[in-house]
């Protein structure tokens, strides 16, 4: 399937809820064979379910071979976006995509590096940065379904008052944290920092701090006129951000993936303890009925009644509990001595 695909387009589908170990070697392995494709290569769908799997070495199989990547994050979705990842696969009418006109353009980052396919069931955008002067024409070239070229003059459009930028920092965050995962590039792991503070987005490779803040009044009640008259052109001179806690959440990504959880089966979404066993159950309501006996023994309504008793009745108390002890005693003797 993987050596003669000159007039088809193969769809390998991989749906997996877990992680293995040797993820970038299988990204290399997967990059030297479907680069030496000579036309069209086999194509990757991939989606991760949960969080226990590296949805960035998914993602990076989908961009290696121009494919298409999907989360389902709980198991009510699950159906839906398998649904979804085969409708898109069987709607390609557009394959090998690819842009002339940009050879003039400094400092050229397209996102995706390499263009997926076009389907009518899933949309595709393409983003990216560059330096210089922007053609107004650009030539699109790509396969149709049968293994024809085609090829499309598109109009270019300067979008204003949309924010670009913003609108698909998500989305180039994502991609650059897969190539960043895969590469292990530390430049590039600090581009992406830097992106997800500017654009107030969530990633990889920052936290988010909550600053909490009151307003409060500088100075004493007994201000001169001056600053009386100051205050009173301009209100918020005299008052000051003070900051009163600071709470650093957790990491809000996804991850790279759980080992360990993949080792023991864990079900995606299941964080919950295993039930404790037998002996652990004994233990537990043994100590809580101790607990109990004690809090009920020793409980200061009993000592205050103790405290009130006469000293005959004390006396017949512990001439009680001194034959009780003697008669356990007896028992344990006979125990013995009927055992020897």
């Amino acid at each position: 399937m993987l050596s003669n695909s000159s007039n088809s387009i193969p769809i390998i589908f991989l749906i997996t809820d877990g992680s293995v170990e040797d993820e970038r070697h299988i990204c290399d392995v997967m990059r030297s064979q479907l680069t030496n494709q000579q036309k069209v290569c086999p194509r990757i769908y991939t989606l991760g379910i949960g969080s226990f799997c590296n949805h960035y070495f998914l993602r990076m199989l989908a961009i290696i071979s121009r494919g298409y990547h999907d989360v389902a994050y709980d198991a009510d979705s699950i159906e839906v976006r398998i649904g979804r990842l085969f409708a898109t696969a069987a709607s390609i009418f557009l394959a090998n995509i690819s842009f002339e006109g940009l050879d003039n353009l400094d400092e050229l980052e397209v996102f995706p590096s390499r263009i997926p396919d076009l389907s009518s069931e899933s949309p595709l955008i393409i983003s990216g940065r560059y330096r210089g002067m922007f053609p107004e024409t650009l030539r699109v070239k790509g396969y149709l379904a049968d293994i024809s070229n085609f090829s499309l003059n598109l109009k270019v459009q300067e979008a204003k008052g949309i924010p670009i930028d913003r609108i698909l920092a998500k989305q180039q965050i994502e991609l650059l944290t897969a190539q960043a995962w895969y590469s292990e590039n530390k430049e590039l792991k600090e581009k992406i920092a830097k992106m997800s503070v500017q654009n107030a987005i969530v990633s990889e490779y920052t936290h988010m701090i909550l600053h909490a803040t009151e307003r409060g009044r500088k100075g004493s009640e007994s201000t001169s006129a001056q600053q009386q008259v100051s205050s009173k052109a301009d209100p918020h001179r005299t008052e000051d951000s003070i900051p009163q806690k600071i709470i650093g959440v957790h990491k809000l990504g996804i991850g790279f993936g759980n080992l360990s959880a993949t080792a023991e089966n864990t079900h995606p979404g299941c964080k919950e303890k295993c039930p404790p066993d037998a002996g652990e159950i004994f233990v537990e309501a043994a100590s809580n009925c101790c607990g109990n006996l004690f809090g009920h023994c020793c409980c200061m309504c009993c000592i205050q009644c103790c405290s009130r008793l006469n000293d005959q009745c004390m006396i017949a108390f512990t001439q009680l509990c001194g034959a009780l002890a003697c008669l356990g005693c007896a028992a344990c003797c006979d125990a013995c001595g009927g055992q020897d």
